[in-house]
């Protein structure tokens, strides 16, 4: 199934290690639409990684450029992989919100740490125990849920991933 531009964008959500980025870029190959990683587009435009960001501009200023290049990319990409904390930006949720193709990709939290743990490029996740994460993870799946269109376990393969979108999209 080729999948029709009033279906586009498709914006993955869902916390991180979740596998955004590896099902936003295989959806993008096999169907042969424009892709972006939300967070590698802002270190791009920035001319810093997103712990330096962090680091230079706090959270909030984060978050702030975060909503910026979404908007943006939204008239840019037919398929969008967000950051997980993208629904911590009261501007950038409301966004997401008006898009009828929000993607909430989610596992077990414990498939997500051994994912995560002690990458130095999740400033969110760095130090954290496991039962730290799940506290985060817990105060944001409400925000997931409110804006997904749909809710796929990322535990699966990717072409798994991808068949369950796929049928979820051609019923639409």
């Amino acid at each position: 199934m080729k999948l029709r531009n009033a279906q586009l964008p498709i914006i993955f959500v869902g916390f991180m290690g979740t596998g955004k980025t590896i099902v936003g870029q295989y959806l993008s190959d096999l169907q042969n639409l424009s892709y972006v990683d939300l967070d590698e587009y802002i270190e791009v435009n920035e001319c810093k990684s997103i712990p330096e960001i962090f680091s230079n501009k706090g959270e909030h200023g984060f978050r702030y450029l975060e909503s910026k290049y979404l908007t943006e990319c939204f008239d840019s990409f037919d398929v969008i992989s967000t950051g997980g904390g993208i629904i911590e930006n009261s501007t950038s949720l409301e966004l997401l919100k008006r898009q009828n193709y929000v993607i909430w990709l989610d596992c077990d939290i414990d498939i997500i740490y051994r994912r995560i743990v002690n990458d130095p490029h999740r400033p969110n996740a760095m130090n954290k125990t496991l039962e730290q994460l799940k506290a985060l993870y817990s105060s944001r799946i409400s925000r997931y849920n409110e804006i997904a269109f749909m809710k796929v376990n990322s535990a699966l393969t990717v072409s798994e991933i991808y068949q369950e979108i796929i049928n979820e999209l051609s019923s639409d």
